[in-house]
């Protein structure tokens, strides 16, 4: 699967780039998760993202983005999204 980046550029799905930027909103947040949760997660994102671009479909860095908050949500990470937010729009 490939992403359209927010300056049109096309790159692979880097599924580690997903991680690192749930840790550093981690880092920044009162919750903490361990590397086996942000796994868990990031494995959830990527089963959500294969559902929604079933055919391999390409996705956006802002399709992307709402599938992280939507998981975080849905797991009651609500200070962990208002960091992960604020890391996005640098």
């Amino acid at each position: 699967m490939k992403v359209i980046k927010k300056d049109g550029r096309l790159q692979e799905l880097d599924l580690e780039k997903i991680k690192i930027s749930i840790l550093s909103a981690t880092n920044d947040s009162k919750e903490l998760l361990n590397e086996s949760d942000v796994k868990i997660l990031v494995e959830d994102i990527n089963s959500k993202m294969k559902e929604v671009r079933k055919n391999g479909e390409d996705t956006s860095s802002y399709e992307i983005s709402g599938i992280v908050i939507a998981i975080l949500k849905r797991d009651g990470f609500s200070d962990i999204i208002e960091k992960y937010v604020g890391y996005e729009k640098q």
